[in-house]
């Protein structure tokens, strides 16, 4: 499923941007190919977002079945010429983009209280306009020579960074504690915040104990102006189909607030939250407005737990549960009689099952960026993610 070229437009309904990727006709509907581990660590490695563009590129589109691609697909040069309904593609922003594309390990727990935290590294603005000059979809060329044999498929940037986080945050903690991470407090390593029902009991209402809460996107719903007297209703499922995906939605939202719990009996210890200052002036609400959190309540069997790894691995064996779904069938092949019957849907669930099966490799958490990457084995074991990372940290220990 070789993506023929990719573009990045603003969705002028939503006011967020979204990729637009051209397919052969023949790719679309096709079961997903073994996801490459290099093409995982390209996305795993993206702290911009013209790389995270490309990764997404090279890995292929977010949904392989056709149910899950109705309503997303288009004829090239009927949505270059604006003439779908259903969509409204309008040139990208600078701005609006450099504020969605927010890469959970360049950030930092900030204060002693609330749930704050600021960006670290690179602003990416520069390749951000470099994705804009040389990717945006209204600066195409006529597309409609493609028409006959290719299709345009429209995929939220949204979904494309909340999967990159979200696994690079589950996954960071097997890596720290490959590298000896205290299992008593590998959430807070991992850059969990705790937060206690006393302090924000508002904001993360998980139970009566403590939950432990860390960005994984940007608030889709969060705005700076003001806040108009009805919000029309969103619906998630058309909005952000890869997160609708994976958490349990009930009608469509009309709030700037929302809270999902993760698919799957037992399931509502995990949940994706997003915060509201019960304010109409949105100027005025906290920075921890911004993200989307993922948020994992301690109480297990109705009673708090303080040890983090049996948190953890609660966490840990909820998701596998969800993304990975294995059912086995006679296939009437003779010597592969049993088969696997269900292959994965989207890019989450294939890019977990590389993650969960990589025999040959290990989970690498930088010891600079906390970026988690799959590392081979050949050459010893690895602590940094780059050569650049490497060398940075070394600068900053020698500074210390």
């Amino acid at each position: 499923m070789s993506t023929d070229r990719i573009y990045i437009a603003k969705d002028g309904k939503s006011g967020k941007h979204v990729l637009v990727r051209i397919l052969a006709i023949d790719d679309i509907g096709a079961n997903y190919p073994p996801v490459d581990s290099n093409a995982f660590n390209e996305l795993m490695m993206a702290r911009d977002a013209k790389s995270l563009v490309l990764a997404a590129q090279g890995l292929g589109p977010m949904f392989a079945a056709k149910d899950d691609l109705a309503g997303r697909i288009f004829i090239p040069g009927e949505l270059q010429q604006g003439i779908v309904r259903e969509m409204n593609l309008v040139p990208s922003d600078l701005g609006s983009l450099l504020s969605e594309c927010y890469f959970d390990p360049y950030a930092e727990p900030t204060g002693t209280d609330g749930v704050g935290y600021r960006e670290i590294g690179r602003t990416g603005k520069k390749a951000a306009r470099d994705l804009i000059d040389g990717f945006d979809f209204s600066k195409a060329e006529d597309l409609s020579y493609l028409d006959l044999r290719f299709r345009a498929v429209v995929e939220p940037l949204h979904d494309w960074i909340f999967a990159r986080n979200l696994l690079s945050i589950v996954l960071r903690i097997g890596g720290l504690y490959r590298t000896g991470a205290d299992p008593k407090t590998i959430l807070e390593s991992a850059r969990f915040r705790k937060v206690e029902p006393s302090d924000l009991k508002d904001r993360f209402d998980m139970g009566p104990g403590a939950c432990f809460a860390i960005p994984v996107a940007y608030n889709p719903f969060y705005r700076t102006d003001i806040l108009s007297i009805a919000d029309a209703p969103l619906d998630i499922r058309s909005a952000w189909p890869l997160y609708a995906n994976l958490v349990d939605i009930g009608k469509p939202s009309n709030q700037v607030a929302i809270g999902h719990h993760l698919k799957g009996e037992g399931n509502e210890f995990v949940r994706f939250l997003t915060l509201s200052g019960g304010s109409i002036d949105r100027k005025g609400r906290p920075e921890e407005n911004r993200w989307c959190y993922l948020a994992v309540s301690s109480d297990i069997d109705s009673k708090p737990v303080k040890d983090q790894m049996q948190i953890a691995n609660r966490l840990l064996q909820a998701i596998d549960g969800r993304l990975f779904q294995p059912q086995i069938a006679y296939s009437g092949v003779k010597m592969t009689e049993i088969a696997s019957e269900r292959k994965p849907r989207n890019i989450l669930e294939a890019m977990w099952l590389l993650a969960r099966n990589h025999p040959d490799r290990y989970l690498l958490t930088c010891r600079r960026c906390m970026r988690t990457v799959l590392s081979g084995t050949q050459g010893g074991e690895r602590s940094f993610c780059s050569n650049s990372c490497r060398a940075t940290y070394c600068k900053e220990q020698a500074a210390k």
